[in-house]
């Protein structure tokens, strides 16, 4: 939305310095990311601080909140003054929550928060103008920001909070006030902080706390530790679960590996059949959690059903595409050893016509113990695996495992690079192969899913 400086300044509770008719039309923290119209807050953290890059920041900005107004500002910025840029951002968002009528959904739990947040904002924009928080932001910086840039129109605004301390979910759920809130699960994260799971727990409750009078929860029922802190919760009660009793319950799930989900969904004296692309119970969790709230708010089942249908993996973190009659499976935003156990885990349960090829790249920043990580990820390779690429130097090391837990030398390939493997593969693969490509990002090895997309 388009802001004046002179308004900013009365919304931050801070001094104008110039440039009151200025207007900005979003809010940004990082000097790479200015857009012309941005008004860029200074924050000042423990490692850098945004004065550093004001003037490169005001190149292209419109102006900036700043705590320390330099001598040689460029005319024609809109600046604003203010005692600490961090609260300023903070109190930017509870001017627009206080001054806006849009319905705000808060979501917090241990685990799943990103994952529900976008499936919360895919199926609830198949019938409002939704806005969510961008990315992991969750803190007392992202939070807010994820106010500040809510856009003119918006009927509908997603974002998930996150801790590592007691209060802090207070701190952000108190500017936000959600009309939602939203428990994806309570597990032993952070632990170091809290010093027990009830601690974790009495953290976390700190969201329904902050809901506004008359609001809703949504509750995880598989989770004891939701349901506890949730049962003296005055507003209505929304559940949802896979184990237990529940209104919104997965039943008859049907589970297809890497290619995702089948389940049917008991609810509201129905049962509605549904397809998952993304794999694993914990993302029919996440899937739940939104369904239920996409409910509590009015969305009709017509809606739902089309937004499941829309719901897909992030960029590079599960996309299936389909190459020449073969499955290829692109996880290669990331990895590390448990994730990539996982994966290979449900590459097994996934139905396939042909082979199971897995590329796997090198694991970054696993410390000195790097290669006995790598060694023990090979020997832990499922049997069912019929051909195993290894990319980049520490892979060796994985190959070496994977021999020792018996594969055939036939079976197992090393590569230096992903361009070298992805010449391999457009020759290996053949009609109905299932083909997992996961490593580091550092690796690159979605340069190989590139390679076979763009191949004639």
């Amino acid at each position: 939305m388009k802001i004046p400086f002179s308004q900013l300044a009365e919304m931050v509770h801070g001094t104008l310095v110039q440039g009151g008719d200025v207007e900005s039309s979003s809010v940004v923290i990082d000097s790479r990311e200015v857009k012309p119209g941005a008004a860029f807050f200074a924050i000042k953290g423990e490692r850098l601080d945004g004065h550093q890059f004001l003037a490169q920041a005001l190149q292209t900005a419109a102006g900036a909140v700043v705590s320390r107004v330099p001598d040689d500002v460029p005319p024609g910025k809109g600046i604003v003054k203010v005692d600490d840029t961090t609260e300023a951002l903070q109190q930017l968002a509870k001017s627009i929550r206080d001054s806006s009528d849009f319905l705000v959904i808060g979501i917090t739990g241990s685990a799943g928060k990103t994952t529900t947040k976008e499936m919360i904002a895919t199926v609830v924009a198949t019938e409002r103008r939704t806005h969510k928080s961008w990315g992991n932001f969750n803190n007392q910086i992202g939070a807010p920001l994820c106010l500040d840039n809510v856009p003119d129109g918006a009927e509908v605004v997603v974002s998930e909070m996150g801790m590592n301390h007691a209060g802090e979910i207070a701190q952000i759920a108190g500017l936000m006030r959600p009309h939602v809130g939203v428990y994806t699960n309570i597990a032993p994260v952070h632990i170091e902080f809290f010093g027990t799971i009830e601690g974790i727990a009495a953290a976390k409750r700190e969201l329904l706390e902050n809901v506004v009078p008359g609001g809703t929860i949504i509750i995880n029922n598989d989770n004891e530790h939701v349901v506890r802190i949730s049962r003296d919760f005055e507003g209505r009660r929304v559940t949802y679960a896979v184990e237990h009793e529940a209104e919104y319950r997965a039943t008859n799930i049907r589970e297809r590996g890497l290619l995702g989900t089948r389940f049917t969904l008991e609810a509201e004296g129905a049962a509605r059949d549904f397809d998952l692309a993304l794999p694993g119970r914990h993302n029919l969790d996440n899937l739940l959690a939104a369904i239920a709230t996409a409910r509590a708010i009015g969305i009709s089942w017509e809606s739902i059903e089309r937004g499941v249908r829309d719901v897909k993996p992030a960029y590079h973190r599960g996309v299936i595409v389909e190459w020449r009659g073969a499955t290829i499976y692109d996880d290669t935003y990331n990895s590390n050893p448990y994730a990539l156990q996982r994966t290979l885990e449900l590459m097994t349960q996934a139905e396939t016509r042909g082979r199971r090829i897995a590329v796997i790249g090198d694991m970054l920043e696993l410390g000195e113990q790097e290669l006995q990580f790598h060694r023990d990820a090979g020997r832990g390779i499922p049997k069912a695996v019929d051909v195993v690429l290894g990319v980049g130097k520490r892979t060796r090391a994985l190959l070496e495992g994977a021999r020792e837990a018996g594969f055939d030398e036939n079976a197992l390939h090393y590569f230096g690079n992903a361009q070298d493997a992805g010449a391999f593969l457009m020759d290996e693969i053949r009609d109905g192969d299932l083909v997992l490509i996961k490593g580091s990002r550092g690796v690159g090895l979605d340069k190989i899913v590139t390679m076979l997309e763009g191949a004639p």
